[in-house]
């Protein structure tokens, strides 16, 4: 007998942004069931144990959770939403080495905090002050025309908000790259900021700007957070306000079908037979899963959003070698929480070689973010030991060619030219003290997550296809009624921060939508 359940709306996959959307929409009343697949909320935001190391899956650290004047939205969003989290702060934006095998050629430590940040890069860069804060003002203009946006629910009128906010307009026609060319920045200058792309999936010349100086500015101005519990108590917490809130949740349960009547959602069916009617169903899956295998009548996938998907390919494949040392930091000589590595200032050639076929057998390992968790969190291992984590991202589908015989022993191939690396550009001996290590590959993401090809950057986003152009046509170019799509693959794209907010934005259209009637 099939059992039947009635909800307002209905969340399917329970990461950062579906668990956003659902604490959301239950404050406002709505009757909330999130549905996940897994047995525990949080998606990639987890944490896993090997001996006596707990890691960090995948956050590195977050933007805009500072106190007072430096309190940025997401912090301002938590603390509307009552989600508490011990946070603790990074002391810089990062350390950046562009090293050509020894030969160092770039080896910065930006700070925090907006005259830190200028008078550091006057220092590096006389005469740039002026750019500098062109850039950093950028993200003030930024977020007031984005929230007015946002407000709109896709209503603004496009020649108002030339009049009223004409830099928005501007920052949506230009590449990072050419805005801050634009804007009379210096090369070194550009070289420096532009550290922070691979964050962003897309080299400076291809990422929209408003996307790049959003992201970059929030780090710059803000300063950078971590959670003390490791990414899954930031999921925790809203779990727990979620369910306070009124919100269900069905964990261990996989939803096998979108059910649609009278040209609009109607319910989601488990692969246990039950069936759930609701109106409005809020899916943090990639549309290609959700048009291709859930969706019932594909007769009401409108023209554009098959043309988008036929048009789009997915983001950056994420692979990361985490080690637990028997020795503290202070023993092993690391001072940094997060340095990134490089052999070239140049990302349209890094994010190049990200996307050739044969990037597994390239044996100068490149565009690897190493973080020490250490640096800000003494007790996050045992005494005298270290948690340490090695980064790097693809574009290629190198993976999918590795043959299965073959995969254990190439997978700690790379992550052997990942350590070797790491090892040569700061002089800093790992290996001796590594006690316990774990290799996650893109093969390892897509099966623990289920995205394609183990994608955790969602689609990739050029200009054309940037947070600019997503924000300005997503509240026009609407699916099926009552269908809405969070997550890395929404308007808002990939991250902590713009899944957080992507989540909170579905959660309010979801319940205007809810409140008049259904059928948009």
């Amino acid at each position: 007998m099939v059992e039947k359940n009635k909800y307002d709306v209905v969340v399917i996959g329970a990461g950062n942004s579906g668990l956003m959307t659902a604490c959301r929409a239950s404050k406002m009343g709505l009757k909330v069931l999130c549905i996940e697949k897994h047995n525990m909320e949080g998606g990639a935001a987890q944490s896993f144990v090997r001996g006596r190391f707990e890691f960090e899956a995948t956050l590195h650290e977050i933007p805009d959770f500072g106190v007072g004047e430096q309190r940025g939205m997401l912090g301002h969003l938590f603390d509307d939403l009552g989600i508490e989290v011990e946070w603790l702060p990074i002391p810089d934006a990062f350390r950046y080495i562009v090293a050509d095998g020894k030969d160092i050629k770039m080896d910065v430590t930006i700070p925090h905090g907006r005259e830190e940040f200028l008078a550091y890069m006057e220092k590096e860069c006389p005469g740039c002050r002026k750019s500098c804060e062109i850039f950093l003002d950028a993200s003030i203009v930024l977020n007031e025309g984005m929230d007015m946006i946002g407000k709109s629910r896709g209503k603004f009128d496009v020649q108002e908000l030339k009049k009223t906010n004409p830099v928005l307009i501007k920052l949506f026609s230009l590449s990072a790259g050419d805005f801050m060319r634009e804007i009379g920045m210096p090369q070194r200058v550009m070289d420096i900021i532009s550290a922070y792309w691979p964050y962003q999936g897309v080299d400076i010349e291809s990422v929209d700007a408003c996307r790049f100086v959003l992201m970059s500015c929030s780090y710059f101005l803000g300063g950078a957070y971590m959670p003390k519990y490791r990414s899954h108590e930031i999921v925790a917490a809203i779990e727990k306000k979620a369910r306070e809130y009124g919100c269900d949740f069905w964990f261990n349960t996989e939803v096998t079908s979108i059910g649609t009547k009278d040209g609009a959602v109607h319910s989601v069916t488990t692969a246990d037979g039950r069936t759930v009617e609701t109106c409005a169903v809020v899916a943090n899956i990639f549309p290609n899963i959700i048009y291709g295998k859930l969706l019932d009548d594909k007769s009401l996938i409108p023209e554009f959003e098959l043309k988008k998907i036929n048009a789009r390919s997915f983001g950056f494949r994420a692979m990361s070698v985490y080690l637990g040392l028997d020795a503290s930091p202070e023993e092993l000589g690391i001072k940094d929480y997060n340095v990134f590595i490089n052999s070239t200032v140049d990302t349209e050639a890094l994010f190049k070689k990200t996307a050739v076929p044969n990037v597994l057998a390239d044996g100068d390992a490149d565009n690897l973010t190493c973080t020490c968790t250490n640096i800000i969190n003494p007790t996050a291992s045992p005494e005298g030991t270290t948690l340490f984590s090695i980064v790097t991202s693809y574009m290629s589908e190198a993976w999918g060619m590795v043959k299965p015989e073959d995969y254990a022993k190439v997978k700690s191939q790379v992550a052997d030219q990942f350590i070797r690396r790491y090892e040569q550009v700061m002089g800093i001996d790992l290996r001796s003290h590594i006690e316990e290590i774990e290799i996650s590959t893109p093969v390892t993401f897509a099966r623990y997550m289920g995205t394609p090809q183990g994608a955790v950057y969602g689609y990739y986003a050029p200009d054309w296809d940037g947070m600019s152009a997503r924000t300005l046509v997503g509240v026009k170019e609407m699916t099926v009624p009552g269908l809405f799509i969070v997550g890395a693959h929404g308007n808002r794209l990939s991250g902590f921060l713009p899944t957080y907010n992507d989540g909170d934005i579905i959660g309010k259209q979801v319940m205007g939508y809810v409140m008049g009637g259904g059928m948009r």
